[in-house]
């Protein structure tokens, strides 16, 4: 899909968006170092059978999921640059342009966090920059790590993505071992972008309150590998998000993905 006609998706969720299921708001996703063949053709299956928003994997599992997805109208999503965001940022475009020639549809690009926290931010532009000139046309979400970085840090990464013409800002890769996503993260890094781009967010996301947390601070999108627990606890019909998302807590005690963790 096309950046210019996501619309709303960009968005945190609102009422005059009309119900959503909870498996339009993930990617699910396997990034893990070991998995194996059968592991990601798993992983397309139950994507299809959810219909999940896209899978997100490691490069050389694209070719596999665009000829798995072909007919299913899901979103490749893979990782460039990825866990560390340490590449320079020509192998990072040349990275992105490789994945998209073999069918990704969407990059989830790690920023150059070192930079950052040396106040580097030109540079940290040009890094997101090369990436969405080396793809145009295709959706970039960039991972900026937010759990290693000040609030100040988070606000300028965002900035960063969104003058460098980046679509999302995502806030871990789920590698760190300083965290994943937060809630005040989140709201933080939606303020900072308004509508114009989407928020991902990706680390720790394992149940449905969590989910639906993140959700309410602004996330436009969930990445985790826990989705079908997801899926299948909230269910496969358009849910009262307006509801759950004003107090996500009352689905605690109902909630069995929380017993899958």
């Amino acid at each position: 899909m096309s950046p210019r006609f996501l619309g709303a998706e960009l968005a945190a969720w609102r009422p005059e968006h009309g119900q959503k299921r909870i498996a339009d708001f993930v990617d699910h996703t396997l990034l893990r170092a070991e998995a194996t063949h059968a592991d990601v053709a798993r992983l397309c299956a139950e994507a299809k059978r959810h219909r999940f928003a896209a899978v997100c994997v490691n490069p050389i599992w694209v070719p596999l999921c665009s000829e798995e997805l072909a007919d299913g109208g899901l979103a490749v999503a893979t990782v460039c640059g990825f866990p560390l965001g340490a590449t320079c940022f020509k192998a990072k475009a040349f990275e992105a342009g490789e994945v998209v020639r073999h069918g990704a549809t969407e990059v989830d690009m790690v920023a150059a966090i070192g930079r950052m926290k040396g106040g580097e931010w030109g540079y940290v532009a040009d890094d997101i920059r090369a990436v969405v000139e080396a793809v145009p046309g295709v959706l970039v979400k960039v991972i900026i790590e937010s759990a290693v970085l000040s609030e100040d840090e988070i606000v300028r990464a965002c900035r960063a993505a969104q003058a460098a013409g980046a679509h999302y800002v995502k806030t871990s890769t789920g590698f760190h071992p300083a965290g994943g996503a937060s809630v005040g993260a989140v709201r933080l890094m939606r303020q900072t972008v308004g509508e114009e781009m989407g928020v991902k967010a990706s680390g720790g996301v394992r149940d449905c309150v969590t989910a639906l947390r993140m959700l309410a601070a602004g996330a436009s999108r969930i990445g985790a590998s826990s989705g079908v627990a997801l899926a299948e606890c909230l269910g496969p019909e358009p849910l009262p998000l307006e509801d759950l998302l004003a107090d996500p807590g009352s689905h605690a005690a109902a909630c069995r993905a929380a017993a899958r963790v």
